[in-house]
């Protein structure tokens, strides 16, 4: 192709936005190891020892996925930029003023409904174990915003249950 025909690519603001918009939500959002290796583990030992779920586990567990990743993508939205590790404020707002952590919960619904659709009965079981570990996890944050953010977190976190 000659070089006066060949195409660039699109730059439109709209579009190389989205990526960036995109990158910032990436970058704003825990990915929970203790979420992670628990569907990984369940995906291996299906591929290793195959249990199906009922077949009626599949549309629910799309429905509950699709509702936890709708409240993450909520959450981190709402929540604004910043890094989670290090929040320049405490956001007490809209589903934050509802449950101290609605990310979490997400994850967790997640987990749940990609059990269910995919029929891993494996997933199934891991999901109490990766809760577990997770609540430890929550645990562990609520000490440092406790710390970080003193008298304020305080009255939050007697205002806001920890999960719903």
């Amino acid at each position: 192709m000659a070089a006066s025909t060949m195409r660039t690519p699109c730059r439109s603001p709209s579009v190389a936005g989205m990526g960036g918009r995109l990158r910032s939500a990436w970058e704003r959002t825990p990915l929970p190891s203790e979420t992670i290796v628990g569907i990984a583990a369940a995906a291996l030992a299906q591929y290793s020892w195959p249990l199906r779920l009922p077949s009626w586990t599949r549309p629910a567990g799309v429905a509950v996925g699709c509702g936890g990743f709708a409240l993450l993508s909520a959450a981190v939205w709402e929540r604004g930029p910043g890094s989670p590790e290090d929040p320049g404020a405490l956001v007490t707002r809209g589903l934050h003023g509802r449950s101290r952590n609605p990310m979490y919960l997400g994850f967790s619904m997640i987990h749940v409904g990609l059990a269910g659709a995919t029929r891993n009965a494996w997933m199934l079981a891991s999901c109490p174990v990766s809760a577990a570990l997770l609540h430890r996890a929550v645990l562990r944050e609520e000490r440092s915003l406790r710390e970080r953010f003193g008298v304020g977190y305080d009255a939050y976190r007697a205002d806001v249950p920890r999960y719903w």
